[in-house]
């Protein structure tokens, strides 16, 4: 039922998720533009302040080890992305530190996070800061002063729909969670967990890293191709083997959203092995419950 109404939410009005476990690094330094620019799959050189934009990491392999949301803030980059990953991120990061000035930060003692999701959540947030001019373009952001620290606000859509997420000081998190709590229920929304939106990010296509995206995975393989690689950057960490499947190559298998009639007959293991006509055509990495409008289970899987 509660992954129902967040659907319905999600669909028609908005949900406020509390977001305060996924990982959060800064980095910050006179070449953390440059250093990061050498380690991702995206161009941020190009980008300035209150702005940002989607990559990934890879290892020289071309496998993904995390994806990122990137953003330039006036004196650090803020990196967002699913919990567990921090300690892997930055040995990956300081591994490849030798002389350049940068530090990496874990903000997560002064700053949390939540997102307003949904076809409403402009006005919610209109309701919550009166004066503010919401960034139109994806991965853009917004910097609020306030008397404990700026609060940051990103236009970052998770579930197929339209979607900010917030960067709130902690000791503000209290008053502003109250605030965005009475402005969700105002246009009839609802305080949700990220489990109960599991069939909008699923039937939306979005994988999830460490999920749907593990680093047995090409980045190619996952279908980000277009939002989190740039090929007319230069050199970083896995462009070789990445260059080398767009021009020479391709990849065997892809992530693709599946739609079954039943619950499918998926092998017990860990691998939930996907058969068609008895032979192994690929695997299924999510499932979701039966859709509220739809009578088909809907899933995410390579095939």
């Amino acid at each position: 039922e509660e992954t129902q109404a967040a659907y319905r939410c999600l669909k028609n009005t908005c949900v406020l998720l509390e977001l305060s476990d996924r990982g959060r690094l800064c980095l910050t330094g006179n070449d953390r533009i440059s250093f990061l620019h050498g380690q991702i799959t995206q161009d941020i050189q190009s980008l300035s302040y209150g702005q940002g934009a989607y990559a990934a990491l890879v290892d020289a392999k071309g496998k993904i080890q995390s994806d990122l949301n990137v953003y330039i803030l006036k004196d650090e980059i803020l990196l967002d992305f699913e919990k567990g990953y921090a300690e892997s991120i930055v040995q990956r990061l300081e591994h490849h530190l030798i002389s350049e000035d940068v530090s990496i930060v874990d903000p997560s003692e002064f700053y949390t996070m939540s997102s307003v999701q949904g076809p409403m959540s402009t006005e919610v947030l209109k309701a919550v800061f009166p004066d503010i001019q919401l960034p139109e373009s994806l991965w853009h952001f917004t910097e609020l002063d306030g008397d404990d620290g700026s609060v940051y606000v990103c236009h970052r859509p998770r579930f197929g729909s339209q979607g900010f997420d917030l960067f709130i000081p902690q000791s503000s998190k209290e008053t502003l969670q109250r605030q965005l709590e009475s402005a969700v229920e105002k246009v009839d929304g609802s305080l949700v967990r990220e489990s109960d939106c599991e069939l909008a990010r699923i039937e939306a296509g979005i994988p999830k890293m460490g999920i749907d995206m593990t680093s047995e995975q090409l980045v190619q393989e996952t279908g980000l191709t277009p939002s989190v690689i740039s090929f007319s950057k230069g050199c970083y960490i896995g462009q070789e083997v990445i260059s080398r499947i767009r021009t020479v190559g391709k990849v065997n298998k892809s992530l693709l959203r599946l739609a079954f009639d039943a619950v499918p007959n998926l092998d017990s293991d860990s691998v939930h092995v996907l058969k068609v006509e008895g032979k192994d055509a690929g695997f299924v990495t999510s499932l979701a419950a039966v859709s509220v409008h739809d009578p088909k289970i809907h899933g995410l899987g390579y095939v």
